[in-house]
């Protein structure tokens, strides 16, 4: 199939600058004239010169949101909404060292407490706090009793 040159080197440019999942690839797609024949030619060919890999979009989507601070749950709803594999999803968050994971929850009540000066009639604005931040309730009560 006939894809324009422009538009794949746009999207290969695209791909380049940072990790992109096929949802945000497509979203682009819409906003370029060519066919929906032409966009799934476009995809299999970025994929097939390793421009856009799942994988390596999930690896780099955890590692970064880790650092963000984010909770296993924020992490797996922001892919999902992203149209990620669940399967792939639930790979890279199982791989995720579960004390780095506890110590980060730590920093992040740490922080919390520095930036509130917290004292114990803030827990529950703590407790909403972590929770929006995407860690389960278990995770958040198991932290605060330590």
């Amino acid at each position: 199939m006939d894809v324009p040159a422009d538009i794949l080197t746009k999207l290969e440019h695209f791909c380049a600058f940072q990790e992109r999942c096929e949802s945000e690839v497509r979203k682009k797609l819409t906003t370029m004239p060519c066919s929906v024949a032409q966009r799934d030619e476009i995809i299999r060919r970025l994929r097939e010169h390793d421009f856009l890999n799942d994988q390596r979009y999930v690896e780099t989507f955890v590692r970064s949101k880790i650092h963000e601070q984010w909770g296993k749950l924020k992490i797996r709803q922001a892919l999902h909404a992203k149209s990620v594999d669940a399967q792939l999803i639930d790979e890279y968050l199982e791989a995720i060292d579960e004390d780095d994971y506890k110590k980060m929850l730590g920093d992040a009540i740490d922080k919390w407490k520095r930036q509130h000066k917290a004292d114990e009639n803030d827990k529950p604005k703590l407790f909403r706090y972590l929770l929006t931040r995407g860690f389960s309730t278990s995770e958040v009560m198991d932290a605060l009793k330590a």
